[in-house]
């Protein structure tokens, strides 16, 4: 990947700040190694923090020590509030209550700003930090509208990041490394404050020289993270990295195509992408011959349908496991590791993850939805909230139920779905790892067919018929009644939200008029100073002539001096009526800035950036 010297890091300090920064850390002693300099400037300017510790990092001394060393390493930086999680140190990544604690955490302080470890970070607990919190808000719709006008900062503490911010935190420095310090029983083992002190400096390479010392960053919006895959974020922040396991679970990955031989070539590079050891198996369902090397060809030299060619492509894979991509969509590096992780040692009958949907015209990309719903067996009769790419089975479990049903051409993948969840559970992975492409113009079945369309309905309809028996009468009314309180609750917070908008219209409206006061008014008191400017001046053109005619006519010294004692007063009076007028232009102008770095008034300027006017 290449890109402009200027793009590639900073060359300008920036002024990253919130209203409330909310500074997740793994373990006590990360928040001011990665982050203290950020810390004791919103602190220093009396902005709100607040810090979380998920781990008791026990494994590297005694807990309640290292707790009592945070706390004191904090009130350096100035009066913020500190929890500790008290999660095992190293333990972090199956930590079952994480997701709920920092989902309640977020609710409650409502953060306009969140500083994150690096995924790019090496000990495990900051990497299982930084995906707990990135699954959360790609999945949690609710917990992504209460914090939408939030932005992250992944911060870097034991592996360097590639940053787009970079903070000048000279003037707190000396704090900073002195609230390392406070962590006695690491700098006991590792001097913690030279490696800070040393990586801080060598950030400021790019800045100019009065900078001495700066944290870097990788800032992004909470929407852009949304639909961003973990693996995405540590190809923007540095050297890509890719999740193995010791030992690699047998899967082949089961690939339709006709005719599509740029769209197939994506597909398949996606899977290589991902660095597992998979069988590839494509099956050119009639379509012109294809050229892709290193995979398991099936020609079909008439097409048999989508289903068919499922069939035939599981039959003539080899593995113990099986996965489906067809040639529009794509793997994310994460994906097969992500199931095969999950599949392993277990008895569920099939795993998958969550997907972004996403609409292509020509080279726009559109985020569409997030699928992301945990196995529920009576809804999958009512309908698919699986799509296919993101699911991992047994081969044998496909092949004894007989693979795909060739009497659905739409929706044989749901029909196939609800024959094997009859088989067992299934586990969900709450992690986006795959996209699911509708490309206008490429012959996408959705597209051609999309939801309301009489064929759309009709296959519906096909799938019930054939599952009648198994549906029984209190299927429909008990998912009915599921989906209602879903519904209502979303309805609540959407209400809410809807009256959340009003209010914030209005104190826009408030601030807008307070804006154009402000500037209507900084724009008669500089005419008013350049009026006083210009009196001054000729007042000291006069004083001038004044002095001037001192030295050279003592004839009319008693004159001159009567003019200049007239003169030199108002003179003076002047000059403080100007100082006065300096001083209010510089208070309306705080008051101005105030405006413009009001939560609200960010929330306004998102708001009309989405609506094309920012």
């Amino acid at each position: 990947m290449t890109m402009p010297e200027a793009e590639a890091i900073p060359f300008e300090p920036q002024d990253l700040r919130g209203e409330r920064l909310l500074v997740l850390a793994p373990h006590p002693d990360d928040e001011v190694i990665g982050c203290g300099g950020l810390v004791a400037l919103h602190l220093r300017e009396g902005r709100k923090v607040y810090v979380v510790v998920a781990t008791d990092g026990a494994q590297a001394g005694n807990a309640a020590q290292r707790e009592a060393e945070s706390r004191a390493a904090l009130a350096l930086l100035g009066d913020a509030p500190i929890v500790f999680l008290g999660f095992p140190d190293r333990e972090l990544s199956g930590a079952h209550e994480l997701d709920a604690r920092l989902a309640a955490i977020l609710r409650e302080w409502k953060p306009d700003l969140i500083a994150v470890p690096s995924p790019l970070e090496i000990h495990p607990d900051h990497v299982a930090l930084s995906r707990a919190f990135c699954d959360l808000i790609a999945r949690d719709t609710s917990l992504f509208a209460d914090l939408a006008v939030a932005s992250v900062a992944f911060y870097e503490v034991s592996a360097p990041l590639r940053p787009n911010a970079l903070v000048d935190i000279t003037s707190v420095a000396d704090a900073k490394y002195a609230a390392i310090a406070t962590h006695e029983s690491q700098s006991a083992v590792r001097d913690y404050t030279s490696y800070a002190r040393g990586l801080n400096a060598w950030r400021t390479m790019t800045l100019p020289p009065n900078v001495k010392f700066a944290e870097a960053y990788w800032t992004t919006s909470l929407p852009s993270l949304r639909t961003t895959p973990f693996s995405a974020l540590r190809e923007a922040m540095g050297p890509a990295r890719v999740d193995v396991v010791d030992e690699p679970l047998p899967i082949s990955v089961i690939v339709r195509t006709k005719d599509r031989p740029a769209l197939l070539a994506e597909a398949v590079a996606s899977i290589r992408a991902t660095g597992y050891p998979a069988e590839i198996v494509v099956v050119n369902d009639g379509g012109a011959a294809t050229n892709i090397e290193g995979v398991t060809l099936v020609e079909h030299e008439r097409s048999r349908g989508r289903s068919e060619a499922a069939n035939a492509g599981v039959k003539t894979a080899k593995n113990e496991y099986a996965a489906f991509l067809d040639d529009d969509d794509l793997y994310y590096p994460e994906h097969l590791a992500t199931l095969a992780n999950a599949a392993r040692g277990s008895n569920a009958t099939a795993w998958y993850s969550d997907a972004v949907s996403a609409f292509i015209d020509s080279a726009e990309r559109q985020p569409m939805r997030i699928y992301a719903r945990d196995f529920d067996r009576e809804l999958l009769f009512v309908d698919n909230y699986i799509p296919l790419p993101t699911l991992l089975f047994r081969r044998g479990d496909f092949l004894d139920l007989g693979g795909f049903d060739a009497a659905f051409d739409l929706f044989e993948d749901w029909d196939f779905l609800i024959r094997l969840s009859q088989r067992g559970e299934f586990v969900h992975m709450p992690r986006i790892t795959c996209e699911i492409r509708h490309i206008k113009g490429a012959g996408s079945v959705v597209m051609e067919n999309p939801e309301g369309s009489p064929k759309f309905r009709d296959a519906r309809l096909q799938v019930w018929r054939k599952h009648a028996a198994l549906m029984g009468e209190n299927l429909f009314a008990n998912v009915f009644e599921r989906e209602k309180r879903r519904t209502v609750m979303l309805e609540g917070d959407l209400v809410e939200a809807r009256g959340g908008r009003s209010r914030i219209e209005q104190e826009v409206a408030r601030l807008e008029r307070d804006k154009q006061s402000l500037i209507a008014q900084i724009g008669a008191l500089s005419e008013r100073i350049n009026e006083t400017m210009m009196r001054i001046s000729h007042l000291e053109g006069a004083n001038a002539e004044i002095r001037g005619a001192l030295d050279g006519a003592n004839r009319e010294r008693y004159a001159a001096t009567t003019r200049l004692t007239e003169v030199e007063p108002a003179l003076v009076e002047l000059q403080r009526t100007n100082g006065a007028l300096h001083a209010e232009v510089a208070r309306m102008q705080n008051v101005l800035d105030a405006i413009f770095q009001s939560r609200t008034w960010k929330l306004h300027t998102i708001v009309e950036r989405v609506k094309g006017r920012g």
